[in-house]
């Protein structure tokens, strides 16, 4: 009988990183709106976050599994979404890799029925005997099968139940240790996937030392958690645990990666893509590129080959509904994204432009998922870092409140070009999603429904601004370009003053276009 799954040891936290407007779907998330005469400080809504989905731990460096938030997901600001393969099952409601935790382990395998479980220990009988223990009175061993209580050493370590991990581990080492140590000694090698459900007691008894291990490490038994997963190493080096979605993942190279972090604040968690994606999106935000590197080096080397093998099957962009299949291919792709701006953060532009050039050669249809219910694209992120390299500007995380702000800042400094880098990127974001705002309007928004017309506000802002900015280099034709373009089509934009007003962007364009005519006389 085939293990359960690994579910996910832990619930995680998803950091979102920045987002595209192309595929933003929920407008009534945010609102960024701009102030008459400076930056805006409108409500913001849409936050992106980092990607994908991604299947359980595979300690082999090509795992096969299924892909908020994350991320999902961008900047300082932003939290990932959840990975991919979790995301196809529920697709992440925050930025997705999100605030949904992974399913909890499995144990190993079990290819042999209760029956015969019971057979081959001489403890075990037909009964349900229970060990005493548990808060509520008592430990069930079930029927006795190393599946078994490897599955409910695993419930007990979600639970946090020390004591039931403890209790049912022990039960599995006293029962099958001896027969795993004779499966260990007749391979040299890990047995193929279809043979491997045949060594069920090797697997389900190495993976009990592990689940041992990861409590011991809990409960700060460093030294006791270390000869756990040394015992793995020594004994049971080609045991394998069995992942419901289709593969394997090798239980002593994850003793290995436990042994190596004792002692340090670091931990791969249940080293799914989503779990290592969403732990760099954190390491990032807090600029602790130790660990960023540590979380995306692991990610390349569990997932790479499967993300290569998802590029290779596509010709362009996954739709919506399929993305989180290609869980594999949007989290190594957002992996290197962070890995390229922790990089530039330590000032290492040549590394740092490797890992964006990686991302936009060899995972060009690589999308990250925000929880607020669209996907951006990470090589068009990793292509917009390469071309600010070396300037003074930074999309900071992507959404129109942030870009519109800027346009502000850089107009005010008389920043030509940055009027022009950040106004321009708003507009090629979030355009289409201010037109269908306009759209949907017959009148200006009173104003406690302003806000929900994010997009339609700032796009026309800024387009406003680059007015300005051209007027003021007395590039007359630019400008009254860029004015006519708010009258005709965003007519019922508004824009924030943060002292308690919105003023009309089209009016204040029209004023503009009054005082070209004056100056230009056309």
């Amino acid at each position: 009988m085939k293990s359960l799954r690994w579910i996910a040891l832990a619930g995680l936290l998803l950091i979102p990183p920045y987002a595209w407007a192309q595929v933003q779907e929920s407008a009534n998330d945010t609102t960024n709106t701009t102030v008459k005469s400076g930056p805006t400080t409108g409500v913001q809504g849409q936050q992106p976050r980092s990607t994908t989905k991604a299947g359980a731990y595979s300690a082999s460096t090509t795992p096969t599994p299924s892909t908020k938030p994350t991320a999902s997901t961008y900047e300082k600001k932003l939290t990932p979404t959840k990975t991919m393969a979790e995301a196809t099952e529920k697709p992440i409601t925050p930025a997705s890799t999100s605030a949904t935790k992974p399913a909890a382990p499995a144990s190993s395998t079990a290819a042999k029925s209760a029956t015969t479980a019971a057979a081959d220990a001489s403890k075990a009988t037909s009964a349900t005997p229970a060990a005493s223990g548990d808060k509520k009175g008592e430990y069930s061993f079930g029927d006795f099968t190393s599946e078994t209580l490897a599955t409910k050493a695993w419930d007990a370590l979600n639970a946090g139940d020390h004591k039931g991990v403890e209790v049912y581990t022990k039960k599995a080492l006293s029962l099958y240790e001896n027969k795993a140590i004779d499966m260990s000694k007749t391979v040299s090698d890990f047995p193929p996937k279809d043979k491997a459900f045949s060594y069920w007691a090797l697997n389900d008894v190495a993976t009990c030392y592990f689940i041992l291990g990861k409590s011991l490490q809990a409960q700060g038994k460093d030294n006791e958690a270390r000869e756990a997963y040394k015992t793995i190493v020594d004994k049971f080096p080609y045991a394998q645990c069995w992942d419901p979605k289709g593969w394997f993942w090798k239980v002593a190279s994850a003793a290995k990666d436990q042994m190596a972090l004792i002692g340090t604040k670091y931990d791969f968690g249940d080293y799914t893509s989503q779990t290592l994606t969403t732990k760099a999106w954190e390491a990032l935000e807090s600029e602790d590129h130790k660990a960023v590197d540590l979380y995306t080096k692991k990610n390349f080397e569990l997932y790479e080959a499967k993300a290569k093998e998802q590029q290779a099957s596509l010709k362009d962009f996954a739709p919506k509904d399929k993305a989180f299949d290609y869980w594999a291919l949007n989290d190594v792709g957002t992996s290197y994204f962070i890995l390229g701006k922790s990089l530039l953060a330590q000032g290492k532009v040549d590394e740092a432009k490797e890992a964006f050039n990686t991302v936009i050669q060899k995972f060009p249809y690589a999308q990250c998922w925000d929880v607020k219910g669209w996907f951006w694209k990470v090589a068009q992120g990793a292509q917009d870092q390469l071309s600010t390299i070396g300037t003074p500007y930074d999309f900071g995380d992507y959404t129109s409140m942030t870009l519109t702000t800027k346009a502000w800042e850089a107009l005010g400094a008389q920043d030509a070009k940055g009027v022009e880098v950040y106004a321009k990127k708003c507009i090629q974001l979030y355009e289409e999603d201010a037109k269908k705002q306009q759209a949907a309007l017959t009148g200006f928004a009173p104003k406690e429904k302003a806000f929900d017309s994010w997009a339609l506000n700032d796009v026309a802002t800024c387009y406003f601004i680059l007015g300005q900015s051209y007027m003021d280099q007395k590039k007359y034709p630019e400008a009254k370009a860029a004015f006519e373009r708010v009258v005709n089509d965003f007519g019922y934009a508004q824009c924030w003053d943060p002292k308690g007003w919105f003023w009309k962007v089209a009016v204040g364009a029209r004023g503009q276009l009054n005082k070209l005519l004056a100056l230009s006389g056309s």
